[in-house]
């Protein structure tokens, strides 16, 4: 609608102070081929990558500039404007800086050369404060958002995190009550059977029944104590699934897609913070890296004896991906695990798929 307007409040006027003297179908043309190009480069369809974007960029500034040539109206500058917003999220702010300059000086030119009506320098200074101005709130507009997506996604990994820690304090109490079990009361039940053994063999027969079960009940005292124990060992494991489910909800900008195996159930807490990492960073890179990102997939499932998690967005992606400190700490943390984590790019997302043994 933004774009729309401006377009609008730029073309319309010189459309009609044209209409007073001819009507030119080329000034037609250019208006609505920066009104096309526009929308083409601020659409954020993943249909397109960068490459792309940076072809219509250079074809929308070379058709305000040639505006600046076929139409005698400093208010063709307000287009410059907003391409001078557009091109703030695709180019490093100096890049932006150079930008005003150049097409200020060239909208000087082209009236104190071609259309001999001398230098500018009052339209000139007015619309290059607007330059600067659209140029700070749109600096400020990415600002804010990132700050917002990064403070969401912080909550989300404190909160992952803390179920971590909470499940592996709980882990902890269990495994303690199993060895105070086993070495506790396991070792008093066997020294009552033993006692009661000996007493059911030297008692007299009157007594024999009454020692003999007094025997049988500690003998299945211990049995019990027995399965609880390793009832308790077996239950050891991080509930991964509810961790990735909370992360994925939590997600700001971009939908988390989460599909998880329900054969994976308990995982080992090493594999799993190295997982729950692992996905946490996945999703940094994504919201950093890929802005135009909607959509994450992430699938989990176990194959012979293996954990596989794959990870998929639909961001395009402005250039190589390199191993910065987030990848590079995937992979060494997934090589602890003696795992494997492969990297596959295309104009269409970056996937990432992690092999870890599933103890």
């Amino acid at each position: 609608m933004t774009v729309l307007l401006t377009w609008a409040a730029v073309a319309i006027p010189s459309i009609l102070d044209a209409s007073r003297h001819s009507i030119s179908p080329a000034e037609y043309l250019l208006h609505t081929c920066v009104l096309a190009l526009t929308l083409l480069v601020v659409n954020e369809s993943t249909s397109y990558g960068y490459k792309t974007r940076y072809y219509l960029l250079f074809l929308l500034f070379s058709s305000i500039a040639y505006l600046m040539f076929f139409v005698p109206l400093s208010i063709v500058l307000i287009y410059s404007v907003m391409y001078c917003s557009i091109l703030a999220f695709y180019a490093p702010i100096r890049f932006c800086y150079i930008y005003i300059f150049a097409s200020h000086g060239l909208f000087l030119i082209a009236h104190a050369l071609y259309w001999q009506s001398g230098w500018q320098w009052a339209s000139a200074g007015m619309f290059m404060a607007f330059h600067f101005f659209a140029l700070v709130m749109t600096q400020r507009m990415i600002s804010e958002r990132s700050a917002k997506e990064e403070l969401a996604l912080i909550n989300a990994k404190l909160e992952a995190t803390q179920h971590l820690l909470s499940n592996a304090a709980a882990q902890s109490e269990r495994l303690s009550l199993a060895r105070d079990l086993h070495d506790e009361v396991g070792h008093s039940l066997t020294s009552l059977i033993i006692n009661l053994d000996i007493a059911r063999r030297t008692c007299t027969p009157e007594q024999l029944s009454q020692l003999q079960a007094c025997y049988e009940q500690a003998k299945q005292a211990l049995a019990t104590t027995r399965t609880i124990v390793s009832d308790k060992r077996n239950d050891i494991g991080f509930d991964l699934a509810q961790s990735l489910t909370q992360l994925s909800k939590q997600t700001p900008r971009v939908a988390v897609h989460l599909e998880i195996c329900p054969a994976v159930k308990h995982v080992q807490l090493n594999t799993a913070q190295c997982l729950l990492k692992c996905v946490q960073e996945a999703i940094t890179n994504t919201l950093k890296h890929a802005p135009t990102a909607t959509d994450m997939d992430i699938t989990l499932q176990e194959q012979n004896g293996y954990l596989e998690l794959f990870i998929k967005d639909n961001g395009l992606l402005k250039g190589a991906v390199l191993l910065g400190n987030g990848l590079t700490g995937m992979q060494e943390r997934v090589a602890q695990l003696k795992g494997q984590l492969d990297i596959d790019t295309s104009k269409h997302g970056l996937s990432l798929t992690i092999r870890v043994p599933y103890e």
